[in-house]
């Protein structure tokens, strides 16, 4: 779900830069920015061990206290490309990295998880998909990994024509 938000805020952000560019910018020709992110955050929405309900904190470091979640370290990009003087946009954005945590039994966690995600529009439909992968061991030998595609599709007309969000997950 947070990926979904973070998407619709990056086809805000490029609609609000497409009307910011001049009018007298040439027709056909498209605008594309790119951004390359690098490092950690912290994911809040996984605090749990989906298998068992353990509580996950995110490992403790000199300055950086433990907090509900899992720690994220690795890269992210974003692209988005649109007509300034149009009404077509294209935005995706993967993200990849290490996973690790705490939980309350004093497991640690660590794996593996990558993210994508895209955002279309024009004048006769919009679409919007995701996808979440992620493999994740324990110190007391646990694992879970687990696979999730959303899809979202709109007519001209604004009616959801196609709708899913399939989530699989192996203890």
């Amino acid at each position: 779900m947070k990926r979904q938000v973070c998407l619709v805020a990056l086809m805000a952000a490029a609609g609000l830069v497409g009307w910011a560019v001049p009018a007298s910018a040439a027709p056909g020709h498209t605008v594309t920015m790119t951004e390359h992110q690098h490092g950690a955050f912290v994911e809040p929405e996984f605090s749990a061990n989906p298998c068992t309900g353990d509580p996950l904190m995110t490992p403790a470091s000199p300055g950086n206290p433990s907090v509900p979640g899992v720690l994220f370290t690795g890269n992210a990009v974003e692209h988005v490309t649109y007509f300034p003087d149009g009404d077509e946009v294209w935005a995706t954005f993967t993200e990849t990295g290490s996973v690790a945590a705490v939980g309350a039994s004093g497991t640690t966690y660590e794996g593996r998880a990558t993210a994508w995600g895209n955002f279309n529009v024009n004048e006769r439909n919009s679409n919007n998909t995701f996808t979440l992968s992620f493999r994740v061991q324990g110190s007391d030998g646990s694992s879970f990994y687990g696979h999730e595609t959303m899809h979202i599709t709109y007519n001209g007309n604004g009616v959801i024509t196609v709708n899913f969000d399939n989530f699989s997950l192996t203890c």
